[in-house]
């Protein structure tokens, strides 16, 4: 998580709807974060090879094979890399089996089907502080969400 601090990280969304994460773009680019959006396991598997990724959010619903499938198929190239794992609705059985595969967090989406992004960031932000060990410069990039 630590390697969110840095500038020029990159995450990569997998999604067959990438505009449900329609604010994750403006809010990582006030970090200095890339996002990279891929709508099939296909393409998320040629993109691991490039190994230059520091978090993944896959969809567990893909057009073409499952996430979790397409979690299992690239773990080796992840080099460690937190991978996320999205849902369009919660399911009990989902949230086990992402954490039985290693995946470092279980997502839903909200009602509308959208993620709520600037809460997400924010907690990636608290967690990578509390491991960088709180640099001021850092904190002085931090945002204040909005969310309850």
């Amino acid at each position: 998580m630590t390697r969110l601090l840095k500038d020029q990280s990159h995450i990569v969304v997998v999604d067959s709807h990438p505009n449900d994460y329609c604010d994750l773009q403006n809010l990582a680019g006030e970090y200095g974060w890339h996002v990279h959006f891929l709508t099939s396991a296909l393409a998320a598997v040629r993109f691991a090879k490039s190994g230059r990724t520091d978090l993944w959010m896959i969809g567990v619903h893909l057009a073409d094979m499952s996430g979790f499938e397409l979690y299992e198929t690239i773990r080796g190239q992840l080099l460690g890399s937190p991978v996320f794992m999205v849902t369009d609705h919660y399911d009990l059985t989902e949230e086990a089996k992402a954490c039985s595969c290693g995946a470092t967090l279980y997502l839903s989406k909200s009602p509308t089907g959208v993620l709520q992004c600037e809460p997400l960031l924010d907690t990636l932000i608290d967690k990578a502080q509390r491991f960088a060990g709180s640099n001021p410069s850092l904190v002085n990039r931090r945002r204040t969400s909005s969310f309850p």
